[in-house]
This record gives structure tokens, sequence and C-alpha cells, in this order.
């Protein structure tokens, strides 16, 4: 008797479950992908997101998804959900390629002196700076450079922030990659966890850093336990969430 209101109870759960599921909103990967280009277009942007277009999505309804950058760069999109927290996806995205399109009809000197006089807004030191300083909001403003000579450099504050000098700066030193040193929270040969999020299910498994990473960016690990090499995004100092399988 006890064994029949068991099975009774179980078949009851199941089928709500099933019913649960299928009442679910569901989303294409093609429709995802509309989303996206439609997003960027009201931008006056243009986008190529990397997403299977036959996969289907359960979780949210198209109106309640949120786009927005990974870790500051479009290079990768996440999608969330406004009404459904465990709903989260990250997809590459193809930028386009800077063209010199507009200048195909000028002249050859045209062409030259306008790239030579064109300019950008890059950050510059306030004051001085020492070895080893680190880099706050309040040591830095907006300056107009001209572009050919502003390479390497910063027009994005967060980016910046909390790293530390290599070498002395003078006051209105245009800041550049070269001048700060690497912020890796992971390094090349490190023992790190990836992770692997699968539906509402996370697989972690021990690996090794192929390359050394800072937060947000995309390094290469391989599987201790099955040798395969993955991509992945660095988290934190021990731990990678995986991006795709190479080989």
């Amino acid at each position: 008797m006890l064994v029949k209101k068991a099975l009774l109870i179980i078949a009851i759960w199941w089928g709500l479950s099933l019913e649960s599921i299928a009442s679910q909103e569901k989303i294409s990967g093609s429709t995802l992908t509309k989303l996206i280009i439609d997003h960027f277009s009201e931008k006056g942007l243009s986008a190529q997101p990397i997403i299977n277009k036959n996969r289907v999505f359960t979780g949210c309804s198209s109106e309640e998804i949120i786009i927005s950058k990974r870790y500051g760069s479009w290079k990768t999109i996440n999608l969330s959900c406004k009404t459904n927290k465990s709903w989260n996806y990250n997809f590459r995205n193809k930028l386009p390629k800077a063209t010199n399109a507009q200048n195909v009809n000028l002249p050859h000197n045209v062409s030259e002196k306008n790239s030579s006089q064109a300019t950008v807004e890059v950050l510059i030191l306030k004051n001085s700076k020492l070895k080893g300083d680190r880099i706050e909001a309040t040591d830095l403003i907006l300056s107009k450079k001209k572009a050919i000579l502003s390479k390497g450099a910063f027009s994005d504050l967060e980016s910046v922030l909390g790293k530390r000098l290599i070498k002395s700066l003078q006051k209105g030193t245009t800041l550049r990659t070269n001048h700060l040193k690497p912020d890796w929270l992971v390094h090349k040969n490190q023992k790190i966890i990836i992770e692997h999020k699968i539906g509402e299910i996370y697989v972690k498994m021990e690996a090794i850093a192929l390359s050394n990473g800072a937060k947000g960016d995309r390094i290469l690990a391989k599987n201790i336990s099955s040798k395969k090499i993955v991509e992945g995004f660095v988290e934190d100092s021990r731990k990678i969430s995986i991006f795709r399988k190479i080989y």
C-alpha cells in the first residue's frame, strides 16, 4: 500500500514537473541573434553574435532579456533575464574591423592629412606619479590627442583603476598599456579550477593554465583528467569559466 502511494506521489510530481517545463518561455538561437543585432542597430553599431540558431533557450521571454557587455567589452555579449536570475548566457561577438571606406574617393594626400589630424580622447596624468604607485580616479583627466600618436592609450577609466605603474611618469603624460603592470589573476602553469554551467548544473574540474590572464581575459587551460584544451574567462585567482572546447 505504501509503495503504491509513493509511486502515485512520484507520478503526480513528475507530471507537474513536465507541465512546468512545457509552460516555460522558450526562445530560439535565431531569435536571440536578431534581438542582439537589433539592439546594436539602435545604438548605431553592428554585431555578429556566435549563437547556434537551432538551439532552444528555456526560461525567459524575449521581452525580459537584458543585453550587456561582459567585463566592459562587446567582444563578449552577456544575456540575462529580468524575471529569472538563473537564466544567464555569454556569447562571443565578431566586432567589425575598422575601415577607411570614407577615404576611398579622396586624393591620397588629402586622406593622409585627415588621418594625421584625427583626434581621440585619452587619459593623461594630472600630476606626476612614481614607479609602483596605484592609479586612482583623481590622477587622471581626459584630453584630446592626435589619434596617430595615441597607440596603446586608454580612454576608459575603469580599465586602469587600481593598476600600478612600472615606471615613474611626469604630469601630462598620456597613460599607455606599457606603463602599467599586468594585473594577472591567473599565471601560466598554475593549477586552477575550470567551471562549466550546463543548464542549472555546475561542473568543476582541475586544470593547468596555459597562459597568464587578468580578470575577464580569455585564456587556454588543460583539463588534468581528460587532457582536453579548453578556453575560458578568468573569474578569480583560481577559477575560469569554460567558454569553449578547443580540441
